[in-house]
């Protein structure tokens, strides 16, 4: 069994920076590329994008959605019905101790999305050989290539995949591999980072216009003089004269060839309140979220209800992604078993309408009083005590002849 400790210690990160200068306003900026995949702005990762509220907001929605749906394993073999494995496999309850499994699967969505790409090594196996501990690994750290000759100086047999994770080269046996979106052939999946980093450069921008119009806002007014005659240094001592009854906050006077012109804009130009909300449905489309989750233009969930957003939500955001992890991890099970995710959290409708479908169950003849109480997680109900059969209580006879003798004559 491997120490996944001792593994964590060879992790180091291979990078490449660059320093790109703006020939007309002089402005620099490091920008850092990893393995051939896009370059990120200054900031580490894909913290760039999740500083923007809404690629926050979606980011977390969907890699806390995927890290809080429990997994299970099922088993079949020769024909027979699929039969529930009990307990959990660790690798599903706990795939790296002693983080939980929210942590572990929540980090692996978040590379997922951003990156295209989410990597664990798997650090110890059971007697049987299968994995019950992975250790994720930041897909900005992984390298990936196929050994196509002998002179890839590689121990990794021609044709296999090799894993390139700090100094260590592993093969693909050794690795768990959710691959995003791709082209057909390739090693690695796309992401939003490397897709979409005009996109989030536009957001990030926006924000910042935004708050140096807070900060900074526009002049007060202007001072405007009628006076052809009036050279620079009697603006600036007119002006001098109206900053210092202004600290003073005294009254003003003014010439009858000088004017005050008030300039202002209105709250929603000042935080380009329009531009942002267009962003915001940038970031729903990036993400494939249903339009109007994140507050973007055009929102339709004005007529939807709870259990309809949660159906849609399953259906066009968590569908794919559910389906990239089900199938990576079936592959590292014995043949016959399959994982699944368990969707009852997601799907759970509100009490009501839970309620009622009970009911027709129930009325119905298809589901019994302990089956619906086992839905609600609830224990069966108490069998109820036979009642104890009523004594036996010797009656007089009426039989005229008891003893069986002939009446006389």
């Amino acid at each position: 069994m491997r120490n996944p400790m001792a593994w964590l210690g060879k992790l180091l990160t291979r990078s490449t920076r660059y320093t790109a200068t703006d020939t007309v306003t002089g402005e620099s900026q490091t920008f850092t590329v990893v393995d051939n995949i896009a370059p990120d702005w200054s900031t580490s990762g894909y913290r760039g994008g999740m500083s923007i509220p809404g690629g926050w907001r979606a980011a977390v929605l969907i890699s806390d959605l995927l890290g809080s749906v429990p997994w299970h394993a099922y088993r079949q073999y020769g024909g027979k019905p699929l039969e529930l494995l009990e307990p959990t496999p660790p690798l599903l309850e706990q795939p790296n101790p002693p983080d939980s499994r929210m942590t572990t699967f929540s980090s692996w969505a978040l590379d997922l999305l951003w990156e295209g790409n989410a990597f664990g090594v798997i650090a110890a196996r059971n007697a049987q050989g299968w994995p019950t501990a992975v250790v994720p690994v930041p897909a900005s750290m992984v390298g990936v290539r196929r050994i196509t000759g002998p002179g890839m100086s590689s121990q990794i047999p021609i044709g296999e995949l090799e894993y390139a994770v700090g100094t260590m080269r592993l093969a693909a046996y050794d690795v768990i591999h959710i691959k995003g979106p791709c082209e057909p052939g390739a090693l690695r999946g796309m992401g939003v980072l490397e897709v979409h980093l005009s996109t989030l450069n536009l957001a990030q921008e926006q924000n910042r216009q935004a708050r140096a119009l807070s900060r900074h806002g526009v002049p007060t007014g202007v001072l405007k003089s009628d006076n052809v005659e009036l050279d620079e240094a009697e603006a600036r001592k007119l002006k001098a004269r109206w900053m210092e009854s202004q600290r003073e906050r005294t009254i003003a006077v003014l010439n009858s060839t000088t004017s005050f012109v008030p300039l202002s804009w209105n709250p929603e130009e000042l935080q380009l309140v329009e531009a942002r909300r267009f962003g915001l449905t940038d970031f729903e489309l990036i993400f494939g979220l249903p339009v109007g989750w994140l507050g973007g233009m055009n929102s339709a969930r004005q007529y939807s209800n709870i259990e309809q957003d949660a159906v849609n939500l399953l259906k066009f955001t968590l569908g794919g992604h559910l389906a990239r992890f089900e199938q990576t991890l079936s592959l590292v099970f014995p043949r016959g078993t399959t994982v699944k995710a368990n969707l009852d959290a997601i799907l759970r409708a509100d009490t009501l309408t839970r309620y009622q479908a009970h009911a027709i169950g129930l009325d119905k003849g298809f589901l019994t009083k302990d089956e619906v109480r086992a839905l609600e997680n609830r224990p069966p109900l108490p069998e109820p005590e036979k009642p104890s059969p009523p004594p036996v209580v010797d009656e007089p006879s009426t039989d005229p002849n008891p003893e069986g003798e002939e009446p006389p004559l």
